[in-house]
Formats: structure tokens, C-alpha cells, sequence
């Protein structure tokens, strides 16, 4: 068994009016797998609502009826709503996951490397399950930009993943990148320009099959023409 914790209220950088503890563990139990569904249910009933009806008119008791489980048993698991909604944050950016950036290969294609980061991206950016989480975040940040910027700060993981690989690339000669983090945000940008915000906002579906593999290559080409070495 081993067990995570996730704790925000120690973290200096972020300062957040609350303490968050996340836990993971490899207990595959009954009573663990009953624990972790209760929290789950919890998680998805928040987001449901949230969404509905907006974080400050939801309240626990609706959470704990539309989640089938016992208001105690909510503030077992979250004992704010304040702390429900950062373990919501939290689920948002371990979703993003599946789109870290692996080290850069300098035996491997460049182009290839950033296609496959690229593809990550608009797979992640259009998925159901994000945009979910994505508008209940986004319209409690409009509300509150302090607890964004305390959430989650000026970097995400991803972008500091991105921004490491364009390093190491210019490192190696195949990129020439002054400013790596700011280079990082521009490659996301693109990418989210036509396959998050769109789709977020209502006003475009998914894209899919030679749509995606345009954006994706248009991105990895302006890229490259800006910041490649290669003649």
C-alpha cells in the first residue's frame, strides 16, 4: 500500500485560505473501493452542480443528496466547499496528465516529438470529461481572478514540461528558443485556439479526423518555421 498526499495549505508559493489533502492509494480493499467511490460520487456531483446552478448558490446538502450519500459523509471527505472545489482543481490538472510532455529524444524526428506532444493536447483540450471540469473552473475564476492565480498559478504542469523539451531542443541545436517558457505558451495557444475555446464556448463540435490532423500540423509547421534550425 502506499498513500499520497496532496497538501496545499503548506505550499508557500500558493498561500491558499484553506488546507487540501488528496489521498491516492493501492488499498484495493471493499472498504477502500467503497471509500473511493463515495469520493468520487461526491467529486461528480459537485461538478454537476456547480456547473447548474454555480458554486455559490450549490450548496453541501444538495451535493450530498444528488451524490445518493449522507451530508456527514461530504464533510468526511471535504470539510468545506471551498476545499471541495480545490479537489475539484486538482482532478482538472491530474486529467491533464495523459498530455505531459516526455523528455526530449535527441536521436528522434523533432517534428515527429512535437507532433506527438501536439496531438496530446487536442486529444485532452477536446475531451469530454475536461471541458466538464473546465467551464465549473473557469466561472468560479472569473468571479474570484485571486483564486486562480493561488490555485494555480502562473505555469501549469504542461507548459513547464513543454517549456523543459524546447529547452533541451535549442540545447541540442534544433531549436533556437530565447525564452522556452513563453514559447511553450505560444505552441498551447494555438493548439487551444481552435480545439478549447471553440468547443468550450459552444460555438464549434469536437474536431476529428483530417480537421485535427490540420491543426495539429499548421501548429507543429509555424512553430518550426519560427524557432527551427533546420534549413
Amino acid at each position: 500500500m502506499y498513500t499520497t498526499r496532496y497538501s496545499v495549505g503548506n505550499d508557500p508559493i500558493r498561500q491558499w485560505p484553506f488546507s487540501l489533502e488528496i489521498e491516492m492509494t493501492a488499498d484495493r480493499s471493499p472498504r477502500a473501493l467503497r471509500t473511493a467511490a463515495k469520493r468520487d460520487a461526491i467529486l461528480d456531483a459537485a461538478i454537476r452542480e456547480f456547473r447548474t446552478a454555480g458554486f455559490e448558490s450549490t450548496s453541501m446538502d444538495r451535493i450530498a443528496e444528488v451524490a445518493g450519500v449522507s451530508k456527514r459523509t461530504v464533510y468526511n471527505h471535504f470539510p468545506s466547499k471551498e476545499v471541495l472545489f480545490g479537489a475539484i482543481v486538482h482532478r482538472l490538472r491530474v486529467r491533464c496528465e495523459p498530455s505531459e510532455v516526455h523528455g526530449y529524444d535527441p536521436g528522434g524526428d523533432l517534428r515527429e516529438q512535437l507532433t506527438a506532444i501536439a496531438r496530446g493536447v487536442v486529444s485532452i483540450n477536446e475531451s469530454k470529461d475536461f471541458q466538464n471540469l473546465a467551464r465549473v473552473i473557469l466561472a468560479r475564476f472569473l468571479d474570484t481572478p485571486d483564486l486562480a492565480r493561488q490555485m494555480i498559478g502562473e505555469n501549469d504542469g504542461f507548459n513547464l514540461g513543454l517549456a523543459e523539451w524546447i529547452r533541451a531542443a535549442s540545447e541540442a541545436g534544433q531549436l533556437s528558443v530565447d525564452d522556452p517558457e513563453h514559447a511553450a505558451k505560444q505552441f498551447k495557444g494555438l493548439l487551444s485556439t481552435f480545439t478549447f475555446w471553440p468547443q468550450l464556448m459552444g460555438r464549434l463540435p469536437a474536431t476529428g479526423g483530417a480537421e485535427r490532423e490540420k491543426i495539429v500540423e499548421s501548429t507543429v509547421a509555424m512553430f518550426l518555421d519560427h524557432y527551427g534550425t533546420a534549413p
